[in-house]
């Protein structure tokens, strides 16, 4: 039995290597200002920046529709492989709720397996890379779930934000963390934690020395490097994302680096100037 590959688009797994990959992504909504988009179809990363700093009021962020889910998991199901539908974590959005409908309501929900990713952005996106690597190895449902829970369960998701400005108006983190950095003038190393939920990790003093603490952690806590991806993300910041691997690529080596985008589902929290480090932990 072969495997098929969904994630939706908050997974900012770059579009080629996607389409390499043979990963289906649905794009999620965003809506600024009244106007409505999806995500990486006619709102690109670059674009959702520039007007980010020219709006007001915090972009809303939301799920597809019931609907729209079903039509993607029957067209993919009809090619009569099992499907693997991976979402961001539930902890950030209700999409996956809508993923859990769509599978019942769906031509064949045996063949339809659906798992909180517990994460988001580009971390969420290796867990859908490491899927399609197992699917292709064509064995049973039963030998692959524990081997992309397991994966799933030790993926670290680091992030360097700029400001946690953002993060504050989401929800995201609380007033009294921000207030640390605001007062003091100090950088915060956030993670997101196993129930997909995100808190402060490492204070640092600087913007430079978070990058490097960044990348020291990254070299310090990895799995087996060598044989396992690194995954980098960037907010309007490709040099120091490119410098950030560079920090990384000087204390170990991974099999692959993979650098992308953060897009505008994620984006919208984090803000512009945000580099986050994504790896399977020890």
């Amino acid at each position: 039995m072969a495997f098929r590959v969904h994630v939706d688009s908050s997974a900012d797994i770059p579009a080629e290597l996607a389409q390499r990959k043979g990963i289906h992504v649905t794009p999620l909504p965003v809506t600024m200002e009244g106007r409505s988009y999806l995500e990486g179809v006619n709102l690109t990363a670059a674009e959702f920046y520039r007007l980010l700093a020219e709006i007001k009021d915090l972009p809303k962020t939301s799920q597809p529709t019931l609907g729209d889910l079903i039509e993607v998991y029957n067209g993919l199901l009809a090619s009569g492989d099992e499907v693997i539908s991976i979402l961001i974590s539930s902890g950030f959005s209700s999409t996956i709720n809508v993923g859990r409908q769509a599978r019942e309501q769906c031509d064949a929900p045996e063949r339809l397996h659906v798992i909180d990713s517990l994460g988001a952005c580009l971390g969420f996106g290796l867990i859908g890379l490491k899927a399609a690597e197992l699917g292709r190895t064509g064995s049973s449902w039963s030998d692959l779930e524990q081997e992309i829970l397991t994966y799933r369960d030790h993926m670290r998701y680091l992030f360097l934000p700029d400001t946690l400005e953002y993060m504050v108006k989401g929800g995201r983190v609380s007033k009294a963390i921000a207030a640390i950095g605001g007062v003091l003038d100090i950088k915060q190393i956030l993670r997101v934690t196993p129930q997909g939920t995100i808190e402060a990790y490492i204070k640092v003093r600087s913007r430079r020395a978070g990058i490097r603490k960044l990348a020291e952690v990254t070299a310090e806590e990895a799995a087996d490097p060598a044989n396992n991806l690194l995954g980098i993300a960037h907010s309007n910041c490709p040099e120091e994302a490119a410098e950030l691997a560079a920090e990384i690529s000087s204390r170990v080596t991974f099999q692959e680096v993979i650098i992308s985008e953060i897009g505008s589902v994620v984006g919208t929290h984090t803000g512009p100037g945000t580099l986050a480090s994504f790896f399977l932990r020890k």
